[in-house]
């Protein structure tokens, strides 16, 4: 029964491993078709979402599905992210990826690319009440000023071209920009006023060199490559920047019109907001204070994309040695987790978002002492962190959910009913 006693491998957990095992197997699959009949209803928070969907499969959408995924540690490496990026790229193609600037932390390794820093960057992050700005929907600022600061990008296969997102203003300087053989280009980050400098080059090559010139110090925000699918599919982008310790707070130290700018330029089709570990780990939540800040993260991002869906993530079950409703063995569930889910939730239905329980798809309070306790384990020994194993599992189920499929299907996905052009 939940909560009581020493937590063993259980019948559920060996089943969700051998699961684990087929989902994976899937994710590198082609889905195929379900009749419309054997769909369930989109939500109807997620109606602008599915809309682009039905668009995409409709053949009057040409450009990228896009998603854009903030959050805390939970997404900082892709163990999570994988699922939901592997199928969504299966069902729609790839169209490329944001990516954080540089090696912002230590563990920075996202799928398919080597990104490297060499010489004298010096990288901030905004997660710190006292960070001073600016900073863009990455959280983290790279800034060099000579030509003995190098960073690069490669992945194995060529991309399309690549966007440099930088802070610019009336004292900074160029960069050069080589791409594989090709000669470097050099590309001017100043602007009149302090503000987002986007710089797009197209591209044959699989890897990009960026040195300041040194005519002043450049700010790196973030950078992006752009994919076309060779089947000729509009491709989905899934952008996922997640901090560690994060809690919704960080973006409040982000400045405002350079996020306004980045969102204008992405255009996400869906914001997944998955914050709320951190802050249920604290004893001092405010929950209608919390509510209010979650709330204006979500005004700030609808006012430069009013057409997005939002879906909000209930944070995953965690547990503590100290105070709190017992799990067993010393373990018990910080109390304010369920307040922050509960905030979520009624934040949701007040401003027509989705809300996802992530600790109802663990198997409910106490499961990530299951989950630990597991043979293999799903979850790390400290009962906040998920193991690469136990991540894929929960993002095979959000995907699930976000696409409104049927479980038990296979990796068959539902197709939208048909839509008018125009």
């Amino acid at each position: 029964m939940t909560g009581a006693g020493p937590a063993r491998s259980t019948d559920a957990t060996r089943i969700a491993a051998i699961c684990l095992a087929a989902a994976l197997v899937v994710a590198c699959l082609l889905p195929l078709p379900v009749r419309g009949d054997d769909c369930p209803p989109a939500p109807a928070e997620l109606q602008s979402f599915h809309a682009a969907i039905a668009a995409v499969d409709a053949g009057v959408r040409t450009y990228p599905l896009t998603v854009l995924h903030l959050g805390d540690s939970h997404i900082s490496l892709d163990h999570l992210t994988r699922a939901l990026r592997q199928r969504w790229q299966a069902r729609f193609g790839d169209a490329g990826r944001g990516l954080m600037p540089g090696v912002p932390f230590r563990y920075y390794a996202p799928d398919g690319f080597e990104l490297s820093m060499e010489g004298p960057w010096s990288v901030v992050s905004s997660l710190p009440q006292a960070s001073d700005g600016p900073f863009g929907l990455q959280g983290f600022r790279a800034s060099a000023s000579g030509p003995d600061a190098v960073a690069t990008l490669q992945r194995p296969a060529p991309f399309n071209s690549i966007t440099l997102e930088v802070a610019g203003g009336p004292d900074t300087g160029a960069v050069m920009l080589k791409l594989g053989d090709a000669a470097p280009f050099r590309l001017s980050t100043r602007r009149d006023a302090p503000g987002l400098v986007r710089l797009t080059v197209p591209a044959a090559s699989g890897r990009a060199v960026l040195r300041p010139v040194g005519n002043g110090p450049v700010h790196l925000l973030g950078w992006s490559v752009a994919l076309a699918p060779a089947d000729g599919r509009p491709g989905v982008r899934y952008d996922s920047h997640g901090i560690v310790a994060a809690t919704a707070a960080v973006s409040t130290r982000w400045d405002e019109g350079i996020v306004a700018a980045q969102l204008a330029a992405l255009k996400p089709d869906l914001v997944i907001l998955g914050y709320g570990t951190n802050e249920g780990f604290g004893d001092g939540l405010d929950r209608g204070a919390y509510k209010a800040l979650v709330g204006g993260l979500m005004d700030r991002i609808a006012s430069a994309v009013p057409d997005a869906s939002f879906a909000l993530l209930g944070p995953f079950d965690g547990a503590r040695q100290g105070k709190g409703e017992p799990c067993g063995d010393g373990w018990a569930t910080p109390p304010r987790l369920a307040s922050v889910r509960a905030a979520l939730q009624e934040l949701a239905d007040e401003r027509g978002a989705w809300f996802w329980d992530g600790a109802d798809a663990m198997g409910g309070r106490c499961a990530v002492h299951r989950w630990a306790m597991a043979e293999p384990p799903l979850a790390y020994a400290d009962r906040v962190h998920l193991r690469p194993a136990g991540a894929a599992l929960l993002g095979e189920a959000l995907w699930t959910a976000l696409m409104a499929m049927r479980t038990g299907t296979e990796g068959a996905f539902c197709r939208p009913a048909a839509i008018s052009g125009g």
